[in-house]
């Protein structure tokens, strides 16, 4: 009997890998850019202003949002991504200066950006009404046309993304509220790639899936914006990788898996 239990023992310590088990962890993060470019002001550009857009202005041009988080800078190397939402809150409405703005709920998506862009200071410390056109770019801020203003041009104005959305939700046209896109596949799979190889992470462009219709923008506050509780916020759910218990814990854990099988035996 004896003989039996070592042997099972030296199995337990000397054949298997005690770990820890992978446990889900789940963190908030801020938005490290944010920014809107203008299809009617080429040459304007709003990195630091209180709000992004994403719709049509009174002459029907459009405006998109472009906005990024540290992925590597928060999440461990190597973990695996479970589940993404992101949260935005209202800022303004088209046409609310004149009324509660257009009733109409929009939908608004996320497309995964798949070249690199400026940020800048352009618009920093005005108000939300001033920002509709933007403000002129200075070298290295994102525009329409460029990605880094002057020289550095989007493969296609507007900014380089995918054609298919990573998400979308819709949003109504109550002030100060929060909406969330929901965690998809795509948005998981985005962020995992980020991780993974963050010289990829350029972000998401907030697009108005109609930029057809004339006044029909949505602005979210920015991390600019005063209230640090309706910034861009990300919720990103990981697990890492099970960690290897060090061999003399490992030992003492197969010394009390030895002791209750000996007690076994002798019932």
């Amino acid at each position: 009997m004896l003989s039996l239990f070592l042997r099972n023992t030296a199995v337990i310590t000397f054949g298997a890998t005690l770990s820890l088990p992978a446990l889900a962890t789940t963190i908030t993060i801020g938005a490290s850019r944010d920014a809107t470019i203008y299809e009617n002001n080429t040459n304007n550009s709003n990195g630091a202003g209180p709000v992004l857009f994403a719709g049509t202005n009174g002459g029907g041009s459009p405006r998109r949002g472009l906005l990024d988080f540290d992925i590597a800078g928060a999440v461990p190397t190597g973990a695996t991504i479970n589940a993404v939402q992101l949260t935005l809150s209202l800022g303004q409405v088209a046409g609310s200066g004149g009324g509660v703005g257009d009733p109409t709920p929009r939908n608004i998506e996320l497309h995964t950006l798949t070249s690199n862009w400026g940020e800048g200071t352009t618009g920093q410390g005005q108000p939300i009404g001033g920002s509709g056109n933007g403000f002129p770019a200075n070298t290295g801020d994102a525009t329409w046309n460029a990605r880094l203003f002057p020289g550095t041009l989007w493969t296609t104005p507007g900014g380089d993304f995918a054609a298919s959305a990573s998400a979308s939700t819709l949003v109504d046209n109550v002030i100060d509220k929060s909406f969330t896109w929901q965690s998809t596949t795509a948005l998981v799979n985005d962020v995992q790639s980020w991780l993974d190889t963050p010289a990829t992470n350029f972000g998401w462009a907030v697009v108005n899936a109609d930029e057809s219709t004339i006044r029909d923008f949505r602005a979210f506050y920015t991390r600019d914006f005063a209230n640090a509780a309706l910034d861009p916020a990300l919720q990103i759910t990981y697990t890492v990788a099970a960690v290897p218990l060090p061999p003399a814990i490992a030992l003492f854990a197969s010394g009390l898996f030895g002791l209750r099988w000996l007690r076994r035996c002798k019932r």
